[in-house]
């Protein structure tokens, strides 16, 4: 009896020892789009739990604005921020788009800021996700993919097994060693593709007035048709744009 005593007594002491599980919340603005965590989907946009260590989000900054009278939907290029942190509450901020100079202020360099609870900064490297040609319909989890088995700057440098288990609820990378990151508190990208820019007659939104962009369908809609037609017009010389217009009258 006094032996089975002593023993409860070990393991009580044992687990009054052990460290709490610590995790990395992160908090992040409403206007964030969270594509995918670590590498997988995201199932929701918001604040995230997250484990220990390194860890990598792509989001779009979406917001609204007024451009004389019309209500004007921005959607950024898909960023990717990286950072290793542990047992903290960390808060990305991104600065505030009221007009088109901001959008293609932030388009040309985006200025992101990431801190922990006493305001302090906090170092991270971050990238875009660039898909060249027609945006719609895009496969984040097959891009993302590819870019961290390569050698970019906010990789994880995955390998080609990544199938863990996880402990608990907070999600975590798999490494294939543990990168070296460039890290700074604040990063310009100079990789550049066109924003999605929709006009408030072109452009779909939800029932919060937010606008709503699909990832997953093959099938474009009527609006994000629109949209591109819009920016290629944009793109197009005087030349072009007179030959599509005279198709167009022509039907």
């Amino acid at each position: 009896m006094k032996y089975q005593s002593i023993l409860c007594a070990t393991a009580l002491m044992l687990v009054a020892v052990q460290p709490a599980t610590a995790d990395v919340n992160l908090n992040l603005p409403k206007n964030a789009e969270v594509l995918t965590v670590n590498g997988k989907p995201a199932v929701k946009s918001g604040n995230l739990v997250l484990a220990d260590g390194i860890n990598q989000i792509a989001f779009r900054y979406a917001a609204q604005y007024r451009q004389q009278a019309d209500s004007v939907h921005y959607l950024s290029d898909v960023l990717i921020v990286r950072f290793d942190a542990s047992a903290q509450t960390l808060t990305l901020t991104l600065p505030t788009i009221n007009s088109a100079r901001d959008a293609k202020k932030f388009d040309e360099s985006p200025k992101l800021t990431l801190s922990n609870a006493q305001d302090e900064a906090v170092s991270f490297t971050s990238d875009k996700l660039i898909k060249n040609g027609i945006q719609l319909g895009r496969d984040f989890e097959h891009e993302i993919l590819q870019y961290n088995l390569s050698n970019h700057p906010a990789s994880l440098n995955l390998t080609m097994n990544t199938a863990t288990t996880q402990p608990n609820d907070a999600i975590a990378p798999v490494l294939a060693s543990q990168p070296q990151i460039r890290q700074t508190a604040v990063v310009t990208s100079t990789n550049l593709i066109a924003p999605a820019v929709m006009s408030s007659s072109a452009a779909a939104v939800n029932d919060k007035g937010q606008p709503t962009t699909s990832v997953s369908s093959t099938t474009p809609s009527q609006a994000e048709i629109s949209q591109m037609l819009d920016y290629w017009y944009k793109q197009a010389n005087d030349n072009t744009k007179a030959s599509f217009k005279a198709k167009i009258n022509k039907e």
